[in-house]
């Protein structure tokens, strides 16, 4: 079999030639762990392969991601529903800071064509600019 490597950037190539019987041994591999060919090539040439360790139980392994993989699935679905509740809360909490603030104009105004003295509404300001998520004052 041969194999021609090309770099991303640049015009050489280096070309590699790999027994057939060595190759069909990397295709049993690479099918029975669930790699593409292409995949385990590159692998065995990169020199980023793990070394195996025949203490280690792969099934055992297999099955404790699962159950992590289902404890996800778990936590996803109760998560999710807050995940929205709060994105409907913050909505909310804009509207409100958005009609707080005419209220506030509108009244600013009122006070000013009826004569009185205005009103300091620093902190109800602060608490729209936050809602409104204006970066200044």
């Amino acid at each position: 079999m041969k194999i021609v490597v090309k770099p991303e950037v640049g015009w050489r190539k280096v070309t590699f030639h790999i027994e057939d019987e060595m190759f069909n041994q990397i295709k049993e591999i690479c099918m029975r762990h669930g790699f593409r060919v292409e995949e385990g090539i590159k692998i065995i040439l990169l020199g980023e392969f793990l070394d195996y360790d025949p203490g280690e139980d792969v099934e055992a392994l297999r099955k404790e991601v699962k159950e992590l993989e289902e404890r996800l699935y778990e936590l996803e679905g109760k998560w999710s529903p807050l995940k929205f509740s709060s994105y409907g809360i913050a909505l909310d909490n804009r509207n409100l800071a958005i009609q707080l603030s005419g209220m506030i104009a509108e009244n600013k105004r009122l006070r000013e064509m009826l004569g009185k003295e205005e009103k300091e509404y620093g902190d109800i300001e602060k608490l729209i600019h936050y809602y409104l998520s204006f970066e200044g004052e």
